[in-house]
């Protein structure tokens, strides 16, 4: 039986701080206490690579630390694969997961990802080398504003996403002006090394073992979509949440997002009790 929990840990997705889900985060913190991991995989002993052994690493390294009790841990697309990766290594802390828009790559699907790891076709093609060409350096953060204002991605943030992504994406650059917060050479490689294949086996363990594992996708995500939308549909059945946004869930409705999250748990939390 799954204890339930009162302590949440969030992971954050590749290349967004964790200071970007601010207003997400805060609205979980109205329940829960939340803590989470600023930024994954930039210390060069965290780095990404196979099988993100190495962040894995880092999160499990935060779970321990916290105060000993059960938690429920809480990713967004590359958080949400660490978070089941973590969770199936660490059975007497973790009661509980959510996957925010983490597809699943199952089947063929799965079988061409793995090709493109084993030939190292996923450095020169897929986000990694678009990751690799992102603009870093900005004169100011007015600067940095103003492109990335521009961008239509952003522009279907939620009010106040833009600002804490300013004030927590970015830092100050040695050289002067501002730089990403993670480095595009980590957003690189958390791309080109993705666990696909490791995130499944430990869904798969979870479930075996009894551990709720949620999963919440926004109707317009290009990401489940190529996942597989109906596969993942059918993978996740009754614990299938949509939300009327894309990829970036928590920043494009980070109210409706958090109220998922926080449904899901109730629903649990009421299983265990009655149980």
């Amino acid at each position: 039986m799954n204890i339930p929990s009162s302590r949440l840990l969030f992971l954050h997705a590749n290349g967004y701080p964790a200071g970007v889900y601010r207003a997400f985060l805060d609205l979980l913190a109205t329940r829960w206490t939340v803590d989470a991991i600023d930024t994954i995989g930039t210390e060069a002993r965290h780095r990404p690579g196979h099988g993100w052994r190495r962040m894995r690493a880092q999160v499990m390294e935060c779970i321990q630390a916290l105060p000993d009790g059960p938690l429920v841990l809480v990713g967004h697309s590359m958080g949400g694969y660490l978070a089941a990766m973590a969770a199936a290594r660490l059975p007497q802390r973790v009661s509980q997961v959510v996957l925010i828009d983490s597809p699943m790559v199952l089947g063929w699907r799965a079988t061409l990802v793995s090709a493109a790891k084993a030939t190292g076709l996923t450095w020169k093609l897929g986000p990694a080398p678009v990751a690799a060409r992102r603009r870093n350096h900005w004169a100011s953060r007015e600067e940095a504003r103003a492109h990335l204002g521009s961008k239509d991605f952003v522009q279907r943030w939620a009010p106040g996403v833009l600002d804490d992504f300013i004030r927590a994406g970015l830092h100050e650059h040695p050289g002067g002006g501002v730089t990403l917060a993670i480095p595009r050479e980590t957003e690189r490689d958390v791309y080109a090394t993705i666990a696909h294949r490791d995130a499944l086996l430990a869904v798969r363990r979870l479930r075996a073992r009894g551990t709720p594992v949620g999963f919440i996708t926004g109707s317009h995500s290009e990401e489940t979509r190529l996942a597989g939308r109906e596969q993942n549909r059918r993978f996740w059945g009754a614990n299938w949440m949509e939300l009327p946004t894309g990829h970036l869930v928590p920043m494009e409705a980070p109210e409706a997002c958090a109220r998922a999250v926080l449904s899901f748990l109730d629903r649990i939390h009421a299983d265990v009790t009655m149980g």
